[in-house]
């Protein structure tokens, strides 16, 4: 093999180990092929069933501390309609990650079941919720896997819980259903 082959892949292994040492998600390395029409329905039916939730879900009379900070899409998250026209990448890592969060939150093993009984009367909403997220997580070419039951205290399964679980999800759906519908109108038009 010559040297200059044999340095080209010595410097194309050390790109994938860098990548994959500063947290790049798996399938980041190479171009996703997405159906975005179908990611712009399934964010539109997410962000329908949060503000369903937003308005149903009680305010609490109470208020509670949560030390770990919230999983927000930020600006260095690259979302914005000229970072996504360059290169979708990274804002769709960010929402990958929130997607899985989320998915765990309302899945069967999250805050909503049955064992949590002050959120448990949205029980049906959540599995709606876990339901639309699996899907733009297939939609976004991610593999869906089985969670682990949430451990929680019992003070934390308030309803103040529920009710800060909803309001994440829903911002965080109004900004997917904008982000989907702008990559569906930007690939559609190419």
């Amino acid at each position: 093999m010559g040297s200059f082959r044999c340095l080209a892949i010595v410097a194309a292994l050390l790109a994938l180990v860098f990548e994959c040492a500063h947290g790049a998600p798996a399938g980041a390395r190479t171009k996703r092929h997405l159906d975005y029409s179908a990611g712009r329905t399934l964010a539109t039916q997410l962000n329908e069933k949060a503000r369903y939730l937003y308005r149903e879900v009680e305010i609490p009379n109470e208020l509670a501390v949560v030390s770990d900070p919230p999983l927000m899409i930020r600006p260095e998250d690259k979302c914005d309609p000229d970072s996504l026209q360059s290169n979708a990448e990274p804002c769709l890592s960010k929402v990958i990650l929130a997607l899985k969060n989320y998915s765990r939150i309302f899945g069967d093993n999250g805050l909503f079941r049955e064992e949590y009984t002050k959120c448990s009367k949205w029980r049906a909403s959540a599995t709606d919720v876990f339901n639309i997220t699996t899907q733009l997580l297939r939609a976004l070419k991610e593999q869906v896997e089985a969670q682990e039951p949430l451990k929680l205290e019992k003070w934390m399964s308030e309803v103040f819980l529920c009710r800060d679980s909803v309001d994440r999800l829903y911002s965080f759906s109004i900004l997917t259903a904008r982000i989907f519908n702008f990559l569906s109108h930007h690939h559609n038009k190419g």
